[in-house]
């Protein structure tokens, strides 16, 4: 127990910021990296144990196209040589010009169907020593030059069985000297021996296993190596001999370890490409990378853990003094009348344990000597609110009733006067004024609209004098339909303002108001017609875009509004129209229905 208390004694004398230095050390980096380096062992293992994998899986997908190609080449020489009318076709004697006929109704179509099914055969040629046909096509005549090639040799030396052989002989044309083969060579004696000789050749497509090998490249380093151990094919570049002529180079003399093989399996085991074999070199940089990007992961991944544990050790020791150093901070000036909150996030600890009761305390003191101040506080500003309030209602009576006491004695004196023009607009002046601060209902009958527009219209006409007209057109049966208010009056001031203030001659606006049927619906029609300067097609396109969307543009409020108001009653129930062209006019009408359809509208808005 003495000794327990000993060293808890020696580690309390230790400061905190060491005691967590220590922590980090021996409990967090050292741990961390001996945990990384055992899974960097164990990583490594399995990265390479990976890699060979790969290298199986290629070394088996190459080795399966080239023999998949192997046997098709097998399969069609079989069919082509159980064909008993190549065999009659070949022994007939031709007379000059009669082979043609024949080849071109029989024997071109017996080779070339399969070259079109088989894409990576190449071409398939059958050599006979019947020299009555013509040389060409898929058949050709054995002459002394093909007697002594290596392949016909070869054939000769298996005695006509089926066999896999590669050569190279000189091009005609194309690129380079030499063009290597890879063929697959039979006697074609199936029926009958015959008075010919008949040797078939299918030539596999060399490019397309050259292509296959390096298509593995980033795994294996791959050759066919044939019977006689030549590197007849491989994914790297063509070796050469040194002399005239393309040879194949034995496999034993590549300049590489033997003992880096990795893969080494025949092709397969029929006699016909007995001996072949792929052979497949392992691309150890590869496997180099693989581990390395590994190992790279595993450092860093030390490296961040170790530098956020390393973080995350500085953040709670800065939480600790911090918060410590602003509770003593405040303690010190509490001595001085300070009663200051802590105002911090001060955690769910014992720290932060200590912080809320520190708060709590200081906020019953504060409660104590302020409640009473508080109080008288909030009856002044109540007192002062209710005050205002009194003014503002005042004010907002005495500004319309001061407006009417003005208009009324400008009537007075223009009576007294006899200014009778003067009085006419005062007299439509004060009841507009009215009717607007009267106005309280949203819906109105078209008469009290069409009335309101009136007044405004004979303001208009006072002020252009004989230069404006206007022309109110209604029927009668649409009076007490209920509309919108305020849905003509901005119409008409817009025509006013933007349409025929700036014309030459007289100015004209025409209202109409009217039945509209359409797909046997009756709604109502309302239009402002102006003779005006008009508006651009562009202009209108533009108008009419931003209603839609809802864009603010100058110099079509009245418009707008109205659009907006006729979109909150009616939603998509209604169209509207603008139609204008330069200098002739302009043309505002929208449709919208009856108003039975407009109380069920309210109605729901109401509800």
């Amino acid at each position: 127990m003495r000794l327990r208390l000993r060293i808890f004694n020696k580690i309390d004398d230790i400061p905190i910021n060491i005691k967590f230095i220590l922590i980090s050390i021996f409990c967090v980096i050292i741990p961390i990296l001996t945990v990384n380096l055992i899974f960097l062992n164990s990583l490594s293992k399995t990265v390479r144990e990976r890699e060979e994998e790969n290298f199986k899986i290629s070394y088996e997908r190459a080795k399966t196209d080239i023999v998949n190609v192997i046997r098709e080449s097998v399969a069609v020489s079989h069919s082509i040589y159980t064909d008993a009318d190549i065999y009659r076709e070949l022994d007939r004697f031709y007379e000059k010009g009669e082979y043609y006929s024949v080849f071109i109704s029989s024997l071109r179509e017996r080779t070339g169907r399969y070259l079109a099914i088989y894409r990576n055969i190449s071409n398939i040629t059958i050599y006979t020593s019947n020299k009555t046909i013509d040389s060409g096509g898929h058949f050709i005549v054995i002459d002394d030059e093909i007697r002594e090639s290596s392949w016909y040799k070869k054939n000769k030396e298996v005695d006509g069985r089926p066999v896999l052989y590669a050569f190279v002989e000189p091009r005609e044309y194309g690129e380079g000297k030499y063009k290597e083969f890879l063929s697959l060579i039979r006697t074609m004696d199936g029926y009958q021996r015959g008075m010919h000789d008949r040797v078939l050749r299918i030539d596999i497509d060399t490019v397309w296993i050259r292509d296959t090998l390096k298509r593995e490249e980033d795994y294996l380093s791959l050759y066919v190596v044939d019977n006689e151990g030549r590197v007849v094919l491989s994914s790297k570049e063509y070796i050469y001999e040194d002399n005239d002529a393309y040879n194949f180079i034995n496999f034993d003399d590549l300049p590489f370890d033997k003992e880096e093989l990795l893969l080494d399996h025949k092709l397969g085991e029929a006699l016909y490409m007995k001996g072949w074999r792929l052979i497949g070199v392992p691309n150890e940089e590869k496997v180099y990378m693989a581990m390395k990007q590994s190992r790279n992961f595993i450092l860093l991944l030390a490296f961040i853990s170790m530098l956020v544990s390393g973080i995350l050790v500085w953040i709670i020791l800065s939480s600790y003094n911090y918060r410590i150093k602003r509770l003593s901070n405040h303690i010190s000036k509490f001595g001085d009348g300070q009663l200051d909150l802590i105002i911090l996030n001060e955690g769910k600890d014992e720290i932060g344990q200590l912080i809320r009761k520190f708060n709590k305390m200081a906020i019953r003191i504060n409660n104590l000597i302020n409640d009473i101040y508080k109080l008288e506080v909030q009856k002044r500003d109540l007192e002062l609110e209710r005050v205002q309030a009194e003014i503002n209602f005042l004010q907002s009576q005495m500004n319309p009733h001061f407006l009417f006491n003005t208009l009324n004695a400008m009537l007075i004196v223009s009576v007294k006067n006899n200014y009778t023009e003067i009085i006419d607009v005062i007299k439509y002046l004060s009841k507009t004024l009215r009717r607007l601060l009267s106005w309280k209902d949203d819906l109105v009958t078209v008469e009290e609209e069409i009335c309101f527009t009136e007044m405004y219209l004979k303001i208009e006409k006072f002020r252009f004098s004989e230069k404006f007209k206007y022309d109110i057109l209604i029927d009668d049966d649409v009076r007490n339909f209920k509309i919108p208010k305020m849905s003509i009056q901005p119409l008409v001031e817009n025509a006013c303002k933007h349409g025929i203030q700036n014309i030459k001659g007289q100015g004209n606006i025409i209202v109409e108001v009217k039945l509209y049927e359409e797909d046997f619906e009756k709604n109502l029609k309302i239009s402002v017609k102006d003779n005006g300067i008009g508006i651009s097609e562009e202009k209108v396109a533009e108008i009419l875009m931003n209603l839609e969307e809802d864009i603010y543009t100058t110099g079509s409020i009245g418009i707008r509004n109205v659009y907006r108001r006729l979109k909150l009653y009616y939603g998509k129930d209604f169209k509207f129209f603008i139609e204008s062209k330069k200098d002739k006019g302009t043309n505002v009408s929208f449709i919208i229905p009856l108003e039975s359809k407009l109380s069920d509208l309210a109605h729901t808005k109401d509800m």
